[in-house]
C-alpha cells in the first residue's frame, strides 16, 4: 500500500515558528544581563525583559514575536547545559525537584543525559519526557491550590488563576510561548502527536524545558509552597492471560530494521525507530514506548489521508483547523459521513490491537497515559512495550511490499499473530473474561464445604446427597431449567444438545467450567460494536428500532452489572462458609449461629446451580447479541439484575438470609420461563 511521502509534516506557519523564528538571534543584546542566576537557574524577571509590552493574546503574530524575542534566552540555556558537567548540574538541580512525582525523577535525570547526547533522536525523547512531566506536575500544583479538578488541557492549566498566582504572570507568559495554544510553539502536542521529523525541533527548546523544572521548583521553595499531595500515577499493565501471545520481536530486531528500510513512509523517521529498537534491546521499555507512540500515530495519519484521499489533513493544524489525531483516524465515519477506509487497509485484527492499546477505557490507553505524564514510567512492563512494538511493526508491514509469501520469519510470525488476535478490552471481551473468573470462583464451592447439613464432617464422595426436602426443591428448579435450556438452544446455534448442557451445568455441584469455556472460544467481532456512529447507520437499515450501537451498549452494560453482582454474591457465600466453618471447628458458634450455618450449607447446591444458570444466560446473550435487542430483552435483563442484587443483599455478612435466597431463586426461575416465552415471539433483527 502506498502512503504519502513528505519532507515535513509541519504546516508552513508552524514550521517557520519552530524551525526558523529566532534562529539568528543567538547572542544577548549589549547591556542586558544574563538570563541565568549565579546558581544556573532561569532568572525569570530578566528573561521577561526580552518580551515587549505588547498585549498578551492567543494570536500567531504575538507568539512569533515572543519566540523571536526569547531566542537569546533559549540559546543561553542550551549553551549552559551543554558546557557543564552533567553530574555537577544534576546535583544542583535535584534539590529543587522535590515538587516532581518521585517516580518521574529518574526520567528528568535521564533527559539531561539525552539532551547532551550526540544522537538527535534522544533530543526529541527528552522533549517528550519533559513536556509530559511538566504538564503532570503543573496539574498537581493546580490541585493543591484549588478545590476544582485539574483541567484536562495543558493550555487551560497555564491560563488558570491558580498557576498564575503561584508562579507569577511573567513565568506563565514564557511557558505559554512554549506550550500554550496551537498558535504557540505548542511543543507538547507537536512532539507527542508525531509531527516533527528528526532535527526539526531545535535542541534549545528541550534544554529550556528541562531547566524550567528545577527553576520552578526554586520558586516554590522560596515561597515555601511544597506540594502536599501528588495525584497517583498509574501503573500500566497488559494482562497476558487475556491477550493472544504477543510475539517477542526483540530477537528479530535485525528483521525489523530491514522492514523499516523498505517502508517508504518511514524513511524520514528511520533514526527515531532505530533508536527505539535500541532502547527495547536495552530493556528501557518506558523510553522505547515514548519514542514509538508518536511514530505509530504518524504512519497511521499517513495511511488515513492516503486511503481517504485527504492529503491536506497530514500536516500540523493552523489556528482555524484541528489536528488529525488518533481519535479521528479511528472513527468509523469521516466528518462528511463517508466510511473511513483505515480499517479496511489495516484489517480488523490489527485495529482490535490498536483499540486495545490506545482506545478502550478498560485497556492501558498507553498513548494518553504516557504522553500526559499520568503513567509511572518506572513500571512499564515488557508485555506492554512488546505489544506497542508489534503494533508499529504490523502497521509498517501493511505499508511495505512484504507479503506472507516472502521468506521472512518476522512476517510469518506477524501473520500468525494477526490471524489469532481478538480484542481483550472491548466491553464484550471484558464480559467473557468476567464469566471465566466467576466460573473459577464458583468451582471452589464444593471443596469449600467441609461439613454436611447436619454439621458432621463431610464424607469424601463423588456425589453430594441432598436431604429429601432439598432434593424435591432442586428437582422442581431443575425441571424448569430444562425447559429454559431447550429454549436457549433453539435460539442459539450452539454445538451442544440440551441434555449435554443440563448434565454439565445443572446437576448437583457439576463442574461446568469446560463447557462454558468451550462456548466462549467463539471469536467475536468487536470492532465498532457499540460505536455511537453505529446508531446512525443501523437506524436506517434495520426494522428493529432498538438495534443500534447505543442499545447494544446498554445490553452489554446490563450484562456487566449482572456479572459484577453475581461475583459479589458468590464471594460472600464462600467467605461466610469458610468463616463459619472455622468458627465451628473452634467451637465458637452459638446455637442460632449453628442453625444459620446449616441453612447456608443446605443452600450451597442452589447457589451453585443459580450461578451456572446466570452464566449460561450471559453467554447466550453475549454470543447472540444481534438478536432480540428490543425493549423486552432490556426489561428481562433488568429483572435479572434486580434478582441478583437481591441475592447479593441477602448473602451479605449482616443479613445471612440463606433460606430466603433459595426461595427467591425458586420464585424467579418460573418468571424467567414466562419472559423467555414472550421473547420467543419477538421478531429478530437483521445482522
Amino acid at each position: 500500500m502506498e502512503c504519502l511521502q513528505l519532507k515535513t509534516c509541519l504546516s508552513r506557519k508552524v514550521h517557520f515558528l519552530i524551525v526558523e523564528a529566532g534562529r539568528s538571534r543567538k547572542k544577548m543584546e549589549e547591556g542586558v544581563s544574563s538570563c541565568l542566576t549565579s546558581e544556573g537557574f532561569i532568572h525569570w524577571e530578566q528573561a521577561r525583559c526580552y518580551l515587549s509590552e505588547m498585549t498578551i493574546t492567543d494570536g500567531y503574530d504575538y507568539f512569533l514575536s515572543c519566540v523571536e524575542s526569547l531566542s537569546p534566552v533559549f540559546f543561553e540555556v542550551e549553551e549552559h547545559l551543554l558546557s557543564k558537567q552533567q553530574k555537577e548540574i544534576w546535583m544542583k538541580h535535584k534539590i529543587y525537584l522535590e515538587w516532581i512525582p518521585e517516580p518521574h525523577l529518574s526520567a528528568v535525570e535521564d533527559s539531561l543525559n539525552f539532551l547532551n547526547s550526540p544522537n538527535p533522536s534522544h533530543h526529541i525523547l527528552a522533549l517528550q519526557l519533559m513536556s509530559s512531566i511538566l504538564e503532570r506536575t503543573l496539574g498537581d500544583v493546580f490541585e493543591n491550590e484549588s478545590s476544582s479538578q485539574c483541567p484536562s488541557l495543558l493550555k487551560d492549566i497555564l491560563n488558570s488563576g491558580e498557576i498564575n498566582k503561584v508562579f507569577g504572570k511573567h513565568v506563565v507568559q514564557i511557558l505559554r510561548a512554549l506550550m500554550g495554544p496551537p498558535t504557540s510553539l505548542n511543543l507538547r502536542n507537536v512532539v507527542w502527536h508525531g509531527f516533527p521529523n528528526i532535527g526539526e525541533i531545535p535542541r534549545r527548546y528541550g534544554c529550556f524545558l528541562y531547566l524550567t523544572l528545577p527553576s520552578l521548583g526554586k520558586i516554590l521553595d522560596e515561597k515555601r509552597k511544597g506540594i502536599q499531595t501528588h495525584r497517583q500515577l498509574m501503573k500500566l499493565s497488559l494482562n497476558v492471560e487475556n491477550t493472544c501471545d504477543i510475539p517477542d520481536l526483540i530477537p528479530q530486531i535485525p528483521l525489523v530494521k530491514e522492514l523499516i528500510e523498505v517502508t517508504q513512509p518511514f524513511h524520514s523517521r528511520q533514526a527515531l525507530l532505530q533508536c527505539s529498537l535500541e532502547l527495547m534491546a536495552e530493556r528501557r521499555y518506558s523510553y522505547a514506548v515514548a519514542l514509538l507512540l508518536p511514530q505509530l500515530e504518524h504512519i497511521l495519519r499517513l495511511m488515513f489521508v492516503s486511503v481517504n484521499n485527504c492529503s491536506e489533513r497530514v500536516l500540523t493544524a493552523e489556528s482555524d483547523t484541528l489536528y488529525t489525531t488518533l481519535d479521528e483516524i479511528f472513527e468509523k465515519y469521516l466528518p462528511n459521513g463517508d466510511v473511513n477506509k483505515i480499517s479496511e487497509a489495516l484489517g480488523e485484527s490489527l485495529m482490535d490491537l490498536l483499540f486495545d492499546l490506545m482506545i478502550y477505557p478498560e485497556g492501558p490507553r498507553v498513548r494518553d497515559k504516557v504522553s500526559h505524564g499520568e503513567a509511572n514510567l518506572q513500571d512499564i512492563p515488557e508485555s506492554l512495550a512488546l505489544a506497542v512494538l508489534v503494533a508499529v511493526v504490523m502497521v509498517m508491514w501493511k505499508c511495505s511490499k512484504f507479503t506472507t509469501s516472502n521468506e521472512n520469519e518476522l512476517i510469518k510470525d506477524l501473520a500468525i499473530f494477526e490471524s489469532q488476535y481478538c480484542s481483550a478490552f472491548h466491553p464484550m471481551s471484558i464480559i467473557k473474561q468476567k464469566i471465566v473468573q466467576i466460573l473459577d470462583i464458583v468451582a471452589k464451592l464444593p471443596d469449600a464445604m467441609q461439613y454436611d447439613e447436619t454439621l458432621s464432617l463431610k464424607v469424601l464422595s463423588p456425589t453430594f446427597e441432598l436431604c429429601k426436602e432439598d432434593r424435591e426443591m432442586f428437582e422442581e428448579i431443575q425441571s424448569v431449567t430444562e425447559d429454559l435450556v431447550l429454549f436457549i438452544c433453539q435460539d442459539w446455534d450452539i454445538q451442544l444438545t440440551p441434555k449435554e448442557i443440563n448434565k454439565c451445568l445443572f446437576q448437583v455441584f457439576s463442574d461446568g467450567k469446560a463447557m462454558i469455556k468451550l462456548c466462549l472460544k467463539e471469536k467475536l467481532s468487536t470492532l465498532y460494536r457499540f460505536s455511537a456512529n453505529q446508531q446512525i447507520s443501523q437506524a436506517s437499515n434495520s426494522h428493529i428500532s432498538g438495534q443500534t450501537g447505543a442499545c447494544l451498549a446498554e445490553i452489554a452494560g446490563l450484562l456487566t452489572r449482572v456479572l459484577t453482582e453475581l461475583e459479589s454474591m458468590i464471594v460472600q457465600v464462600l467467605s461466610a462458609l469458610r468463616s463459619r466453618q472455622e468458627q465451628l471447628e473452634k467451637r465458637l458458634l452459638r446455637s442460632r449461629q449453628r442453625d444459620n450455618l446449616m441453612r447456608l450449607i443446605r443452600g450451597c447446591p442452589f447457589f451453585h446451580h443459580c450461578v451456572h444458570f446466570v452464566l449460561l444466560v450471559c453467554c447466550w446473550k453475549l454470543l447472540t447479541l444481534n438478536k432480540q435487542t428490543g425493549p423486552k430483552l432490556l426489561r428481562f435483563l433488568k429483572q435479572l439484575l434486580k434478582f441478583i442484587e437481591n441475592l447479593r443483599t441477602f448473602t451479605s455478612s449482616d443479613k445471612n438470609k440463606w433460606t430466603e435466597c433459595v426461595s427467591l431463586y425458586r420464585e424467579f426461575i418460573p418468571k424467567v420461563k414466562v419472559t423467555l416465552s414472550d421473547l420467543k415471539n419477538t421478531p429478530t433483527s437483521r445482522k
